[in-house]
């Protein structure tokens, strides 16, 4: 039987901007600790990976899971209190492009290196059920490879039954944009949400979810 095409999301900084929020939040927590970070080392080392790889390369030590869970929990309270404190809006354009991909029955999925306390407060502030399946939102349930690598968009190709030769992938940090290229997707594309240069990726870029090819879809 032939395996329909689908459609991934990231997340954080895809579907929702919300980098202020992160960014606000990993300086308090870092200052916390008395960590100083570069632009360029927060890039490399925070952005779009999971909370292992990120608190074992900050804390220069492998972290046991408890310890883990300890310091992911202390800096997403930070996280969501200053989300709190904001109108929590979809990406532009997202809302419409959800409810179009809803209405021709084309298969969606989120695969976010959030954790399960903040998909969580995600599903319930977004409404994430009405547009797509509860095992469809793939998550660091700390099991899975954090990104590059592509497991966690393989996950979700293998959730929905889509061939990745018929997978679109959106992704906005640089580290999640390496895994969606690691997974073999036909078409990855980057959201700039932030305003950054990704003059290494030889990839389209929307600044708005309504300029997004509808043309690429398979209805």
């Amino acid at each position: 039987m032939m395996r329909k095409g689908g459609v991934i999301f990231d997340f954080n900084g895809t579907l929702f901007w919300d980098s202020p929020y992160q960014e606000s939040s990993w300086d308090k927590y870092l200052q916390h600790y008395g960590i100083s970070l570069t632009k360029a080392q927060k890039r490399e080392y925070i952005h779009g990976r999971n909370g292992k790889d990120t608190f074992e390369i900050l804390f220069g030590r492998k972290l046991s899971a408890v310890e883990i869970h300890q310091f992911t929990e202390e800096k997403e309270v930070l996280y969501r209190n200053e989300c709190l404190k904001h109108k929590m809006e979809l990406a532009p354009g997202a809302k419409l492009l959800l409810e179009e991909l809803k209405a021709n029955e084309v298969p969606m999925a989120i695969a976010t290196a959030s954790g399960k306390s903040n998909v969580d407060f995600f599903i319930d502030r977004f409404n994430l059920l009405e547009y797509f399946d509860a095992e469809n939102i793939i998550y660091n349930d700390g099991s899975v490879k954090g990104k590059p690598h592509p497991e966690i968009f393989l996950k979700a190709m293998d959730s929905l039954g889509i061939a990745k030769e018929q997978t679109i992938i959106f992704e906005d940090s640089f580290s999640g944009i390496q895994s969606a290229i690691n997974s073999k997707a036909s078409t990855v594309i980057i959201v700039n949400s932030n305003d950054d240069e990704y003059l290494e990726f030889e990839l389209p870029v929307i600044n708005h979810f309504d300029e997004f090819d509808r043309n690429l879809l398979v209805y």
